[in-house]
């Protein structure tokens, strides 16, 4: 979905800066611990800590698996997308009311088919609406994978951990956690050494995603 560009932006010094400071942070790619993948996370969270928690999918496709996945009640679940096949809660960040809030905010797989104006007013229209305590994941596929971000021709923009982090920061939100993940088993044992030494040869990764969440609060 294509959010309409708004007055919320950012310089690209002010938005480099945040990635530096993440990269301060968090380190490379292979510092990056391999987790669980964004909707699984979710899932345990709202398992544990979120159960009966308000849902927002930004999105979400006509599919709505995140609400399946989650268990989550219709009364529950928001959605956000203008795929013109299906009925959704708001067709743009911008018609959600001011002072609705959500315990999880969930952009899995949405970012990158966004232009990084877009993505940046995205980012900032959605971080308003996150609970206290709530939180805020947005998961892409990983650049650095060798095929991953390039398979898909309506992909418009890589973002690395580096930029969903900064996203986030934009927002006004913390970033609680970053990991990557993969969809297929990783690497068995004898295969580790070698893809592992190609891996840091050619700045890649096995990881095809990426994601980071955000919560309010104060800095990291």
């Amino acid at each position: 979905m294509s959010p309409n560009p708004g007055p919320s932006s950012a310089s690209y010094e002010e938005f480099f800066h945040l990635c530096h400071k993440a990269f301060q942070r968090f380190g490379s790619i292979f510092d990056i611990p391999v987790d669980a993948g964004p909707v699984d996370y979710l899932a345990e969270m709202y398992r544990t800590r979120y159960g009966r928690g308000r849902v927002l999918d930004f999105g979400c496709g006509a599919q709505k698996p995140l609400q399946a996945a989650l268990g989550a009640d219709d009364n529950l679940y928001d959605t956000c997308d203008n795929d013109p096949s299906a009925t959704f809660t708001y067709a743009s960040p911008e018609e959600i009311p001011e002072g609705v809030t959500y315990d999880i905010i969930a952009a899995n797989q949405v970012f990158e088919h966004l232009t990084f104006e877009e993505g940046v007013h995205a980012a900032i229209a959605l971080a308003r609406h996150v609970a206290p305590g709530g939180i805020f994941q947005i998961g892409v596929p990983n650049p650095q994978h060798p095929t991953r971000q390039r398979c898909n021709p309506t992909h418009k923009t890589a973002w690395t951990y580096l930029n969903l982090c900064a996203l986030l920061e934009l927002g006004g939100l913390r970033v609680a956690h970053c990991a990557r993940c993969n969809k297929w088993p990783g690497p068995r044992w004898y295969e580790r050494p070698l893809v592992n030494m190609m891996s840091r040869v050619f700045r890649m990764d096995w990881c095809d995603t990426v994601y980071a969440v955000g919560t309010p609060g104060g800095p990291a």
